[in-house]
């Protein structure tokens, strides 16, 4: 249940490809980069206020990347999340141009084959609806391709460019129109989910015509090489948990029917992509049904049969895959506290490093020949920029600076901690010193656990509203991000070994990994917080109650307190028993009663800071609420803040701004002075 904020489809701005860059385009000089004077201080609203590029595209010949740059409302706009802007660089440098223009947005770009098109998602300032829109790299206006009744999820072009296959919720039928329509909207069961179609859109003539039976749910749809056919990513249930757990890779043809089956499969998918002959699917995917992560490289036959997995004994974590070769795929993945981009030999499995180094990245894109390579990406000293290489080069060149105001901003130094458990295990983290460190003096802590728990925290920006640790860098705290067992980025193995057993070892890891930091000197052990979102919540309120002596002061937010209320009333009861647990909570309620901060709540004495969102269905508020009361009545200092319109996280600007300070001003407050 790693927190994830799904930030909705916002609107697109039609644009001109020759608008003039404005000076956060710009790219500073070598000696500015080296001049800048660090002597100015973060805040929240600077934090919250940072552009990121988020998604690139790279054009078939290579020459030019599109990317999406997150830039956040201003404080005058009307509430709701940040706005995705449309832009265009040089694959070899020079000035970015704006297409779309804030406050209307765009979001997933892909060029046309020819590469005379650039095709994105986006809504226009007002619209309640995303769209597919294209426009002409040379500039102009932008054209509405659909008229859709609810928003486009996904979208490829075909291999010929002349159509365009989209996905998005499956229209109601006339029946279920009128029923609704008539008060007759009483649902049974308790599995919600609206189920997404696949059609194709042809481009010259605006028809559209529907590929899979609207009973059948698409999550992900690749054209073949040949344009005949589709592989799926998909299944009969919509809901969060069936998409999740019981999907399956499956192929359809283009005219449309009944999608087959290509192989058996049971857990989590991921990416998927057809070899350049059109024999083979790729995709990635879950070793069993108890992997907390689609991370494992698997192919099969295009005509369909067994699925061969490739990767299983990899310690790390595929995310995104494509052929380079009918006979070598090419893998992004998260290992150990980095990403790199992986070749992968599919005559005999072998795996070379193509990319590695301090770039983190989060979205990476081809061109046809597989000779320029786009990324997403971010490291220590910035969020997401463009950055561009060749393959075979082996690394990664910087295109864009979205943040020069950055430069001049102090930070704290940050480096992987390594450590070895109580039973050996061997663990890597994140630290970040305070600004202005001074060697020998001891510092305040606070502990920020990742969620998932199959998240990771990598050598890379880790500065966001709902972990601001540079923020609490600045106001003078060493900052821990410990990836425990269960984490991803360390291989299947690693990712099952908290199963069974949550809240127990995983939870000593971090312990250790404290307790090395104050024997280092860094760290004062009586002013040790923690504060987390998600599972890195359940971690804080277990360190505000089961562990309360070691903790001073804690954050819980969009946590888990307890496992039984919790299983009954998430929309992922399955991939949480299946998956992390590796239990039925119902069917041993006292051992998930024991590792519920719930239980453990009375003789408290940790400062305890309680937030979540209003609209949270993945972990409900009541969670929260449990633990509040809990709280009060045992006497602890707590506090709780609930936002409304949020699900599980914060995207509102104001909403982000104030969880920011509050989190940090909550540790000032029970933490900054030695005395209890």
């Amino acid at each position: 249940m790693q927190l994830s904020v799904h930030l909705s489809l916002l609107s697109l701005a039609v644009g001109c490809a020759t608008a003039t860059p404005s000076t956060a385009h710009a790219r500073p000089s070598t000696g500015a980069v080296q001049q800048a004077a660090r002597n100015e201080t973060l805040t929240a609203e600077a934090i919250v206020d940072l552009r990121s590029v988020t998604a690139v595209a790279v054009s078939p010949d290579g020459r030019h990347i599109a990317f999406v740059r997150r830039e956040a409302r201003k404080a005058d706009d009307p509430p709701g999340s940040a706005y995705r802007i449309l832009h265009l660089v040089d694959a070899k440098g020079g000035a970015v141009r704006p297409f779309t223009f804030a406050p209307d947005s765009a979001s997933a770009p892909a060029w046309s084959p020819d590469g005379k098109w650039l095709a994105y998602i986006g809504r226009r300032h007002g619209d309640a609806i995303a769209q597919l829109w294209r426009i002409s790299p040379l500039g102009g206006n932008a054209e509405k391709l659909t008229t859709v009744q609810t928003s486009i999820r996904d979208f490829e072009w075909s291999p010929d460019g002349q159509q365009l296959a989209y996905i998005t919720d499956t229209p109601p039928s006339a029946e279920a129109k009128a029923d609704r329509d008539a008060g007759r909207d009483w649902k049974m069961g308790d599995v919600e989910g609206t189920p997404r179609s696949l059609f194709v859109l042809d481009v010259r003539s605006g028809k559209t015509t529907t590929v899979t039976p609207a009973a059948f749910h698409v999550e992900r749809a690749r054209w073949s090489p040949r344009g005949d056919a589709f592989a799926l990513i998909g299944g009969t249930r919509a809901d969060v948990d069936g998409t999740m757990m019981y999907g399956g890779v499956y192929r359809v043809p283009v005219g449309g029917g009944t999608p087959t089956k290509l192989c058996e499969h049971a857990g989590k998918l991921g990416e998927l992509t057809w070899s350049p002959d059109g024999s083979q699917v790729a995709f990635l995917g879950a070793v069993d049904i108890h992997d907390p992560t689609a991370g494992v490289v698997f192919t099969v036959p295009a005509a369909g049969g067994a699925a061969r997995a490739r990767t299983a004994g990899y310690l790390g974590t595929g995310l995104w895959l494509r052929y380079l070769a009918r006979d070598a795929l090419i893998m992004l993945a998260n290992q150990d506290t980095k990403t790199a981009l992986v070749r992968i030999s599919l005559k005999d499995d072998r795996r070379s490093t193509v990319v590695t180094g301090d770039t983190i990245c989060h979205d990476v894109d081809l061109n046809v020949s597989g000779t320029v390579i786009a990324c997403a990406g971010d490291s220590r000293q910035h969020p997401g920029e463009v950055f561009v290489g060749n393959p075979r080069a082996g690394s990664l060149r910087r295109l864009t600076h979205s943040n020069p105001n950055l430069l001049r901003v102090r930070l704290g130094e940050q480096s992987v901690l390594r450590w070895k458990a109580a039973d050996g295990l061997e663990l890597a983290g994140i630290v970040t010193k305070p600004v202005g460190y001074r060697a020998g003096a001891r510092y305040p802590m606070v502990v920020l656990p990742h969620g998932g728990p199959e998240g990771i925290s990598l050598d890379g920006w880790n500065t966001r509203a709902e972990y601001p640790a540079q923020l609490l860098a600045t106001r003078g705290f060493v900052v821990f991000e410990p990836n425990y067992r269960g984490s991803s980025g360390r291989g299947v193995a690693f990712g099952k070994a908290d199963q069974k057993d949550l809240g127990g070892k995983e939870f000593e890891d971090v312990l250790a990994g404290i307790d090395v930091l104050v024997q280092s000197g860094l760290v004062d052990p009586i002013r040790v917080g923690m504060g987390g979102w998600s599972y890195g919540g359940y971690f804080s309120a277990l360190a505000a109650t089961q562990h309360s002596k070691r903790f001073r002061a804690a954050i819980v937010a969009a946590a888990i307190t307890n496992w039984l209320s919790f299983t009954g009333t998430s929309e992922i009861e399955h991939e949480n028993s299946l998956v992390h647990w590796n239990l039925w909570p119902y069917d041993e309620p006292e051992r998930v009663w024991t590792r519920s901060p719930m239980a453990h709540a009375r003789g408290s004495t940790t400062a305890t800071l309680i937030a979540h969102g209003t609209e949270d269905t993945r972990v409900p508020a009541g969670q929260a609420k449990e633990l509040y009361r809990a709280l009060k009545h045992a006497g602890t200092p707590t506090e709780i803040v609930l936002y409304p319109r949020e699900g599980h996280g914060v995207s509102e600007r104001a909403h982000q701004i104030d969880f920011a300070n509050r989190f940090v001003e909550w540790f000032e407050r029970h933490l900054a002075e030695r005395g209890q």
